[in-house]
């Protein structure tokens, strides 16, 4: 006969043991909201961005247009950086990345428009400054996207915009020299809307840290302030 042994009763398992962590949980739903709010702002902005362009185009709401499209684009970008900085996701800042240079195509091809119709030296202020404002969002915006993921380099975007605005400077020098019965009077909008893009290029290209000391303080903040933010229970 083989002798029986007792053996203690088995403990039941933890339930808890297999629930998904608060942490991954908050970086799923900030993952999924920022996703959200960014692509709403992008498709906005550029429905925006379309009707301004547009030769039949109606200011008419303009202001709340602009306040609805920022707050869409500054609940994506703080719900991005939280998602990155703060609980670690690390698909986000592929996405973001490719969020960027589908952002940088749209701002050359919007630099590109805003420059075949300043060839025709519009006599409108507000046309030009129209074209300023979307410029000055569109930049803005591809600035923002460029702060949220830690270390990104700005570099290679300057590139387009450089090559660009080169192609402006000639068709300025084609326009006020070549070109018949030229408006000698809109030189100087030529003039600052292509040296605040090539002043632009120039800085990312350059890689002075303009803005490093933004950045270190976001990232002096997120360093002492992460571990109060994040749960882990």
């Amino acid at each position: 006969m083989h002798s029986s042994r007792n053996h203690p009763p088995t403990r039941p398992r933890n339930g808890n043991n297999h629930r998904v962590s608060q942490r991954a949980l908050f970086s799923l739903a900030m993952f999924v909201g920022s996703l959200m709010a960014l692509g709403v702002s992008m498709l906005a902005g550029a429905k925006m961005v379309s009707d301004l362009l547009g030769e039949n185009f109606n200011s008419e709401g303009i202001e709340t247009k602009i306040i609805v499209i920022g707050l869409a684009y500054a609940v994506g970008w703080i719900t991005a950086v939280l998602a990155t900085r703060v609980y670690g996701n690390l698909i986000l800042p592929v996405l973001i990345n490719w969020f960027t240079w589908f952002f940088l195509v749209a701002v050359c091809y919007l630099y590109l428009e805003i420059v075949q119709r300043m060839y025709t030296q519009p006599d409108e202020l507000t046309r030009f400054i129209k074209y300023l404002f979307v410029m000055a969002g569109g930049l803005g915006a591809l600035i923002g996207l460029h702060l949220i993921v830690e270390g990104h380099d700005m570099r290679p975007f300057s590139i387009p915009l450089l090559i660009i605005s080169f192609i402006h400077l000639v068709l300025i020098v084609y326009r006020y020299v070549f070109a018949p019965e030229p408006k000698f009077e809109f030189l100087w909008k030529d003039l600052v809307f292509f040296f605040l893009m090539a002043t632009v290029a120039l800085l990312m290209l350059a890689h002075i840290g303009v803005l490093a000391p933004l950045r270190d303080q976001m990232t002096s903040f997120f360093d002492r302030y992460s571990n109060p933010i994040r749960s882990d229970h």
